[in-house]
C-alpha cells in the first residue's frame, strides 16, 4: 500500500519517462521520414502527450475521489443514525487510515447508541412506573416529558412539545411554574383538585450554573391530608370536650379547699393539692393542644408588624419573674434596646415564652437564662441559652415532636406538657423560618430560631 504522495510521484515519473522515449522516437523518425510528414508526426506526438496527461490525471483523481465519495456517503449515513456496513479499505494509505478511523468511530457510535437506547428505555420504564407524576419542561415553557401517573385533570396526556399554558389546567400549578422560572429556585406547594390534594415540587436542573430544564414532581397526598384533617379535628374536638369537665374539677377542688379549711399537713389537704396540681397540668396540655390546632389552621395567615424586640423580651422576663426568683435564676438579655423586627407580635411572644419557660424548667437553681438576638444577612436570629441538663445530638430533631420528652420523669416533675417546643416549631415555620438546638459549650443547650427578614 502506497501513500498518495508516492503514487502521484511515481505516476509523474512514469509519464515523463514515456514522454522522453516518445520524444527520442519522434526525433529519430524525423530524420528518416519524408519532410512532408513531419507536421503529422508532431501532431500525433502532441495528441498522445495531451491524452496521456489527461489519462494520468483522471486515474489519480479516480483513485482519490471514489473513496472520498464513499466516505462522504458513509458520514451522511452515520449522521442520520444509520451505521450500516463498514467501508472497504482503499489502496491509498492516507485514505485507508481515514476509512479505518471512520469505521472505528461508527462502531463506537453504534455501541453507544445501543447503550443509550437501552438506558433510555430503562429510564422511561422507571419514570412511567413511579408512584409520583413526573414532567419536564424547558425555558421556553414547552413540555419535554411526562409520565402516565400525572392526573389528566392537572396536565393533559401526551403533551410533549406543547406549551405549558395549553396543557396545564390548574391555575395554582401554572403560578408555581412561573414563580420557579422567575426565581430560578425550587418551589413547593400543595394544591387541591376537586377532592384530591397534590404535593407539587418544581426545581431547575443546572449544569455549570446554567439551567437547561425544569423538573416537576406531583404526588397524590389525599390520604395523608385526610388523615391529617381527621387528626386535627379530633385534636380540636377533644381539647374542647376536655376543657369543660377539667375546669369544673378545678373549680370544685378550689371550693372544697376553701370551705373545708384543712390543716396543711393533713392527708386530705395533700389529696386536694394533688388534684389541683394535676388539673392545672391537664389545663396546660389542653391549652397547648388548642394552640397547636390553631397554628396548623392558620397556614400562612399571620399578621406581621414592626415592634421592638427588646421591649417584648423584657416584658416576658417581668411576667416570668416569679419562676426565676423561685429558682434564683438570672434572666439576662443581650439584645440592642432599639432592635426592631417585622413579625407576628402575639405568636413571637408565645414562642419566646415557651423557650424561656423550657430553659428555666430544665435548668438548676442559680443559673443564667440568656436571650440573644442579631441580624445576619437576610435572617433574624434569636437564641435562648440555658445551663441545664443539655440534649443529646441524637434527640436534637425529635425534641420538637409532640409529647416527646428527653427525660420523662423530670418532665413530669417540672410539669411540662411536651407540646411547648412543637408550638415553637409551628410558629417559626409560619414565619417561613426554622428552629434548632445545639449543645452549649458552657453546659446546657442553645435553642436558635431563624426567621427571614421579609
Amino acid at each position: 500500500m502506497r501513500s498518495f504522495f508516492s503514487t502521484l510521484l511515481l505516476s509523474n515519473w512514469a509519464f515523463l519517462l514515456i514522454l522522453f522515449i516518445a520524444a527520442i522516437s519522434v526525433l529519430y523518425l524525423d530524420t528518416i521520414i519524408n519532410p512532408e510528414l513531419r507536421v503529422l508526426l508532431f501532431s500525433i506526438f502532441f495528441l498522445l502527450t495531451m491524452f496521456g496527461s489527461f489519462y494520468i490525471s483522471y486515474s489519480i483523481a479516480k483513485i482519490v475521489i471514489l473513496p472520498l465519495n464513499k466516505i462522504e456517503r458513509k458520514t451522511d449515513e452515520i449522521n442520520a443514525g444509520d451505521f450500516g456496513s463498514e467501508l472497504s479499505r482503499p489502496e491509498i494509505r492516507e485514505l485507508a487510515k481515514l476509512t479505518e478511523s471512520i469505521n472505528g468511530m461508527a462502531r463506537r457510535l453504534k455501541s453507544q447508541f445501543i447503550d443509550l437506547n437501552l438506558e433510555k428505555e430503562k429510564f422511561n420504564s422507571l419514570l412511567q412506573n413511579l408512584k409520583e407524576g413526573v414532567f419536564a419542561f424547558d425555558k421556553s415553557n414547552t413540555i419535554l416529558f411526562q409520565n402516565k401517573n400525572i392526573p389528566n385533570s392537572i396536565i393533559s396526556p401526551n403533551s410533549q412539545s406543547r406549551p405549558i399554558q395549553d396543557v396545564i389546567y390548574h391555575k395554582d400549578l401554572l403560578q408555581l411554574i412561573e414563580d420557579t422560572i422567575e426565581n430560578q429556585s425550587e418551589k413547593r406547594a400543595i394544591i387541591q383538585d376537586q377532592q384530591h390534594y397534590f404535593s407539587i415540587r418544581i426545581y431547575p436542573v443546572r449544569s455549570n450554573n446554567f439551567i437547561f430544564i425544569y423538573l416537576g414532581v406531583i404526588l397524590d397526598v389525599t390520604e395523608e391530608k385526610q388523615n391529617q384533617m381527621i387528626r386535627e379535628q379530633f385534636f380540636e374536638n377533644a381539647s374542647h370536650e376536655l376543657k369543660t369537665p377539667i375546669t369544673s374539677i378545678k373549680g370544685f377542688t378550689e371550693t372544697l379547699e376553701g370551705r373545708l379549711n384543712l390543716n396543711e399537713n393533713s392527708q386530705e389537704k395533700k389529696f386536694l393539692d394533688a388534684i389541683q396540681r394535676n388539673t392545672d397540668r391537664m389545663i396546660h396540655i389542653i391549652e397547648d393542644m388548642m394552640t397547636i390546632s390553631k397554628l396548623e389552621n392558620l397556614s400562612t395567615s399571620i399578621t406581621r408588624e414592626m415592634f421592638n424586640l427588646y421591649e417584648l423580651v423584657s416584658n416576658i422576663g417581668e411576667s416570668l419573674s416569679s419562676i426565676f426568683d423561685k429558682k434564683q435564676q438570672i434572666y439576662e438579655i443581650q439584645i440592642d434596646p432599639h432592635f426592631i423586627i417585622n413579625a407576628d407580635l402575639i405568636l413571637l411572644e408565645h414562642l419566646v415564652i415557651n423557650l424561656v419557660s423550657n430553659a428555666s424548667n430544665y435548668s438548676p437553681e442559680k443559673t443564667n437564662i440568656t436571650i440573644k438576638a442579631y441580624l445576619e444577612e437576610t435572617h433574624f436570629h434569636l437564641e435562648v441559652i440555658d445551663q441545664g441538663i443539655g440534649i443529646n445530638p441524637e434527640e436534637a430533631e425529635r425534641i420538637f415532636e409532640r409529647f416527646y420528652r428527653v427525660d420523662s420523669n423530670r418532665s413530669r416533675k417540672v410539669g411540662g406538657t411536651g407540646l411547648g417546643l412543637s408550638i415553637v416549631k409551628h410558629i417559626a415555620r409560619l414565619h417561613n423560618g426554622d428552629v434548632s438546638v445545639r449543645v452549649n459549650p458552657a453546659g446546657g443547650s442553645i435553642f436558635q430560631v431563624l426567621i427571614p427578614l421579609e
